[in-house]
């Protein structure tokens, strides 16, 4: 099982009494190919010199500050502390560890309530930190870890009301909208409906794969809006993106550039089907970031080994989130990650290069 899978505890009784499963019917599919796309808007990066940024994961923007966070180490300092608006580093928060107030590794981090606060998520420990960003200590002020349960969920998103929402695994439900104290709020989509929309190599029948190898496939990035009432999945292995809608839960799924899976074979990890992509594997949608009115995708389009290669460098696609493409931005070097000030039209990466650091785009 993925390393990134969060558990949640949802009782029996909530699935049947507190919530309530959609239809498909009203999904909406829209397809955009390379022809399709508006030509490119190159953009020059400038990029920043904090020495304190050692090898970059992602980063969020919130309030004055720009924070970019680590991938797994063994030290302290698991994310930076930016002023958005002088680029001078501030401070460093996450002191390692598996104690009170400390975290193993980052794999997101999201506006909390109240301003100037984050919640950090450890998915090997499977444990949220709040973090105050205007104070000193390393270690977070508050946490809460997820109880073991039957559900898997996988990279999770705040929404509104404080609230869960992510993508399961090991059913054929693909998401769960759930409170921090995991009572479910709502079940949505099939993942044998989902992967009908795609033919299947080797000639492999939707009825052929388990669900924890199609949930796999279609495993990405998911985020939401400020205010919590739109998230956007994205697939790293598929060209695929679904707009969701809390209210009223509906969803538009957007399939493209490529329409087609990438070939696999069905192997096997611990009795569980999972997709052998072999070497020629792609990734595709790395990152998503979103905004008031629109929604900003990294697209990578190359294997993970190039990934820092100058050849075939990152673009970003622009949508509204009626899924119509509003512009397509080349970058001039190879990121990891994005956010996006709209205000001042900057759009801020981390890049993975021989000295991988913070860099802005503005467009």
């Amino acid at each position: 099982m993925n390393k990134s899978t969060l558990f949640i505890t949802v009782f029996f009784a909530s699935v049947f009494f507190s919530c309530t499963i959609d239809s498909n019917s009203k999904d909406d599919i829209i397809y955009f190919s390379e022809d399709y796309l508006p030509d490119p808007i190159q953009l020059t990066g400038e990029k920043y010199e904090i020495e304190e940024i050692t090898n970059p994961r992602g980063l969020l923007l919130t309030d004055d500050f720009i924070l970019v966070f680590e991938r797994k180490n063994i030290y302290d300092n698991k994310f930076h502390v930016i002023d958005k608006e002088s680029g001078k580093y501030l401070r460093s928060k996450g002191k390692d560890g598996m104690g009170p107030g400390e975290i193993t590794v980052i794999s997101q981090i999201e506006e909390a309530e109240e301003s100037g606060k984050v919640w950090a998520y450890d998915p090997e420990i499977r444990k949220f930190s709040k973090y105050d960003l205007r104070e000193s200590s390393l270690m977070a002020e508050e946490e809460f870890r997820s109880p073991e349960t039957s559900f898997f969920l996988t990279e999770l998103t705040w929404t509104k009301n404080q609230s869960l929402f992510g993508g399961a695994v090991d059913g054929m439900t693909k998401y769960l909208h759930l409170t921090r104290d995991g009572d479910t709020l709502h079940l949505m989509g099939n993942w044998r409906d989902h992967v009908k929309n795609w033919e299947l190599p080797n000639g492999y029948r939707p009825e052929d794969l388990d669900a924890n190898l199609i949930s796999s496939i279609f495993q990405g990035p998911i985020k939401t809006t400020q205010n919590g009432k739109m998230v956007v999945k994205a697939g790293r292995s598929v060209d695929y993106i679904d707009i969701i809608n809390l209210d009223g839960y509906h969803t538009k799924t957007i399939i493209g550039p490529s329409p087609e899976l990438q070939h696999f074979d069905i192997g096997y990890s611990m009795g569980y089907q999972m997709p052998d992509f072999g070497r020629d594997k792609t990734t595709r949608y790395s990152d998503v970031t979103l905004g008031q009115d629109s929604f900003f995708t990294l697209f990578r389009g190359k294997p993970f080994r190039e990934l820092s290669s100058p050849d075939n460098l990152n673009r970003v696609f622009e949508f509204d989130y009626e899924g119509n493409i509003l512009n397509q931005y080349q970058l001039d070097m190879p990121v990891y990650g994005i956010a996006v000030d709209e205000e001042n039209r900057i759009i801020y990466g981390v890049t993975v290069d021989r000295e991988p650091n913070l860099v802005r785009f503005e467009y």
